[in-house]
């Protein structure tokens, strides 16, 4: 036979098949670590909306957030900044004259630090702070830590769960202030459904270990559309839940936000 031909059928019948992989896929780092191995960088957005009514009703209406994260092979920061901002303008009962008064103002920021101790399971701390007028918020401050686990990593829908404790400190306005422990419940949930549209969930339980009225949950909504390479359109539902507010306020706070961004 030519030495061709045999050399040819030996690197034939000796070749790994192609679709049989050479790592245990359980193996295989998380996509999210793969890239941060490459390349680590900051990722993230910022966006800004604003609204205006006048006629029947006057009104003005600003919100800005900023989200990024900084993800390396073995941990990863993740930052964000909300701020929201509602004026309506009133008749003086007394004077008949128009002023602009405040009706909703909310601002927020948090800082997380997750630190992986297997490709899945990572341990997190958490610091947040905010105020928030229709809550009769002066400032809500918050630090926990606890673990999380990554059930799924891929490019088009990721999902994990959070479960730790957390140091409530809330001081009000005019209603008397208050500080607990409380357990920490978390899933935070991303979708990709196509090139366009990215759906990101985060819910958050936060029962008191001290007081079992003491209850608090949040959920953050967001449908981003990418409008260009750089540039998007964010739709975002924010809902507080209180089960123990102040007197006079509802337990739910619902908040629709509607900005342009960047991404970067």
């Amino acid at each position: 036979m030519h030495p061709f031909l045999t050399t040819a059928l030996w690197v034939a019948t000796h070749a790994v098949p192609a679709t049989e992989p050479t790592t245990p896929v359980e193996s295989l780092p998380t996509l999210a670590q793969e890239a941060a191995k490459a390349d680590p960088k900051w990722t993230g957005a910022f966006n800004l909306g604003a609204q205006m009514t006048n006629g029947n009703s006057d009104t003005r209406n600003a919100n800005s957030s900023f989200d990024a994260v900084y993800a390396r092979e073995k941990d990863r920061v993740t930052l964000g900044f909300l701020w929201i901002y509602t004026e309506t303008k009133t008749v003086d009962a007394v004077t008949g004259s128009k002023d602009w008064n405040l009706t909703d103002r909310k601002t927020a920021g948090r800082g997380k630090y997750d630190y992986f101790f297997s490709q899945k399971t990572y341990g997190y701390g958490q610091l947040t702070a905010e105020n928030d007028y229709q809550q009769q918020l002066k400032l809500r401050w918050t630090a926990g830590a606890g673990i999380g686990h990554q059930f799924v990593d891929d490019a088009d829908f990721k999902f994990a769960t959070e479960l730790g404790a957390t140091h409530f400190d809330n001081d009000y306005y005019a209603a008397k202030d208050d500080s607990y422990v409380a357990a920490r419940v978390a899933a935070n949930t991303l979708w990709v459904p196509s090139k366009t549209w990215t759906i990101q969930h985060t819910l958050e339980l936060f029962p008191s270990v001290e007081d079992i009225e003491d209850f608090y949950g949040r959920s953050d909504l967001k449908a981003t559309a990418t409008l260009s390479e750089s540039m998007l359109a964010q739709f975002q539902w924010i809902m507080d839940y209180d089960n123990t507010p102040p007197a006079g306020n509802d337990r739910v706070d619902n908040r629709y936000l509607v900005s342009i961004g960047w991404k970067f």
